[in-house]
């Protein structure tokens, strides 16, 4: 069975962190898991940085908003790339700055 774009995107963008020896967890949909979490969870630097990976015109679902608000208020970072370019983007910022 082919594999979606998303999981494709997922699955470079999980090498990439590999390849920078960034802590990282990659939430597995199942019906175990809660509804709305994040696809990647990252350590950045001491920072928390979550990732939502979407291709094309898909769009986040009112859980993974709800759980990006909630992220977001506690302090920590949420990003919705839709490209691989943009995901290396962004965590090349956050590896370039400053350690908490």
């Amino acid at each position: 069975m082919p594999r979606k774009p998303e999981g494709i995107l997922q699955s470079a963008c999980i090498e990439y962190l590999k390849s920078k020896r960034i802590y990282h967890v990659n939430i597995t949909p199942s019906g175990w898991g809660m509804k709305g979490e994040p696809d990647l969870i990252t350590c950045i630097n001491g920072r928390f940085v979550a990732f939502e990976l979407k291709v094309g015109n898909n769009q986040m679902e009112s859980d993974q908003l709800v759980k990006r608000d909630r992220i977001v208020k506690s302090g920590g970072s949420h990003f919705c790339p839709r490209s691989f370019w943009e995901f290396q983007r962004i965590v090349d910022e956050y590896d370039e700055m400053e350690g908490v």
